[in-house]
């Protein structure tokens, strides 16, 4: 429930429904953060080779971004 209230503030509900149900499930949420284009390839090379079924890139608004 906590992780649910949480994810909803930050994801939307639509999205933190998705990811309790998979949590629920047995899934494991993960987040990964690169620094360029190359390391995100790797990233997710890397997820993708040890069976992670559902891969997600997404950028991060620029208010968001550290310096």
């Amino acid at each position: 429930g906590l992780i649910g209230s949480v994810l909803a503030k930050a994801l939307g509900d639509h999205h933190a429904r998705h990811l309790e149900d998979q949590i629920d499930r047995g899934g494991l949420l993960l987040w990964v953060r690169v620094r360029d284009a190359a390391k995100e390839e790797r990233a997710v090379g890397i997820l993708r080779k040890f069976s992670a079924e559902q891969v997600h890139v997404h950028g991060l608004r620029p208010e968001a971004q550290e310096e």
